[in-house]
């Protein structure tokens, strides 16, 4: 079992931490993609929403990710953790007020969006820090655990939420779960950098960490098919809404029960990650059988969902949704980070989070787009279709650089 990372003290604080945050969140996402149906009725809108709240991460998670790796991390912590309670207060107060319309909600989503983009590269690099390095791993698979049993449980709470209480209550309780961090992140003790960069100039810092991954063709092909799976099996996962009440009509109870099932197949992802003790072995396990299959089938799920008249099938496909992309993600994710530096952790993760979270903003606002103007149907097929042809080109383009580095005598 792949708990090893718990020995560690500061580990077992960080998480604990991170388990209130992470179900906060959620939490948080159901009600702003709630809200943005509810005001307007339109899937576009839906989208545009959740673009506006991943998109930041193009611009955002590069330059965090450089200042993570010359600064401070638990104070980097702190400023992130203040700001998203701002956030939150903020659109406490705006739809306590009747103030919360279209503009006013994408403005504050976008600043909550901009709060977590600076948030990934910190704690991508914090608690890594907080084990020893060949602990790593169990640091990934836990971290995903704990992502994705609150991706199981938060959504469908969130719907009851806001079913039974009401928007402003769930807010406070999300409010609420973000507090225990403050006290917690005083504690921990995170390794010191080996090679401090505050020497470098930002931008010679920046460049540094873009020619460590040009120079790596394993990470760079990893990146690749973080784009691919984002922009279609997590795009996909960002206009539930549409599915929930414009298809079925279920309103914000069914939003939650198809969170909740993308959850439960999520978390069944990550069980089998954080249980199975799997050896990465760079440059070729992202083209390995299974993971070309869950692509596959992640890209099927895709399409049934946005074709099915029965809910119980969409529940299905939400589910092998979720397992998809987390067995996907918490591989790759793995493989970058196996033997990353730490002074070089925050940049290369940082790029990651980029491609993945701008590929599922862009995922999003396309498929959003395009449901309106052709009907969910029709572009959940399309989608799938594309999706595989890209896996296929993709699986050749690695095989290709393989059977070159073979040539070169190349591991």
């Amino acid at each position: 079992m792949n708990f090893i990372a718990l020995r560690s003290g500061g580990f077992r604080l960080y998480f604990l931490g991170a388990v209130a945050g992470v179900n906060a969140m959620w939490i948080l996402r159901i009600l702003i993609a709630w809200l943005a149906w509810d005001m307007s009725g339109s899937a576009t809108f839906v989208g545009v929403v959740a673009a506006v709240s991943l998109l930041p991460t193009v611009f955002v998670s590069p330059i965090a990710g450089v200042v993570v790796d010359r600064t401070n991390v638990k104070k980097a912590a702190y400023v992130t953790n203040l700001s998203m309670v701002a956030c939150i207060t903020t659109l406490f107060l705006l739809h306590g007020s009747g103030q919360l319309g279209r503009i006013a909600l994408v403005a504050v989503t976008f600043a909550v969006g901009l709060v977590t983009s600076a948030h990934h590269p910190i704690r991508l690099s914090l608690g890594p820090r907080l084990v020893p390095a060949q602990y790593v791993s169990s640091v990934v698979a836990l971290s995903a655990l704990n992502f994705n049993l609150a991706r199981l449980l938060s959504p469908a709470i969130g719907g009851l939420l806001i079913d039974r209480v009401g928007i402003q209550a769930a807010l406070l309780l999300v409010l609420a779960l973000f507090l225990p961090n403050m006290a917690i992140l005083y504690r921990l003790k995170p390794r010191s950098l080996e090679r401090p960069l505050v020497r470098d100039s930002f931008f010679g810092a920046f460049a540094t960490g873009i020619a460590y991954m040009w120079q790596r063709p394993a990470v760079r092909l990893v990146l690749l098919a973080s784009l691919l799976f984002a922009v279609t099996i997590r795009g996909v996962l960002e206009v539930l809404p549409v599915v929930a009440d414009g298809i079925f009509e279920r309103g914000p109870v069914g939003l939650g029960q198809l969170g909740s099932a993308v959850g439960g197949g999520a978390l069944c992802a990550a069980l089998g990650k954080t249980f199975a003790r799997i050896d990465i072995r760079p440059g070729h396990s992202i083209l390995s059988l299974h993971n070309i299959t869950a692509g596959v089938c992640g890209m099927i799920a895709l399409a049934v969902l946005g074709t099915t008249a029965n809910w119980p099938t969409a529940l299905a496909a939400a589910a092998v949704l979720g397992f998809c992309g987390t067995f996907l993600g918490v591989g790759m994710q793995s493989l970058i980070q196996q033997d990353l530096p730490d002074d070089m952790r925050g940049r290369v993760m940082s790029m990651w989070i980029v491609v993945g979270l701008g590929g599922t903003a862009l995922g999003a606002f396309v498929i959003g787009a395009a449901s309106e103007a052709i009907g969910l149907p029709a572009t959940s097929v399309a989608t799938c279709g594309l999706g595989v042809v890209a896996t296929i080109l993709l699986v050749q383009r690695g095989r290709i650089a393989a059977k070159k580095r073979e040539a070169k005598g190349l591991p």
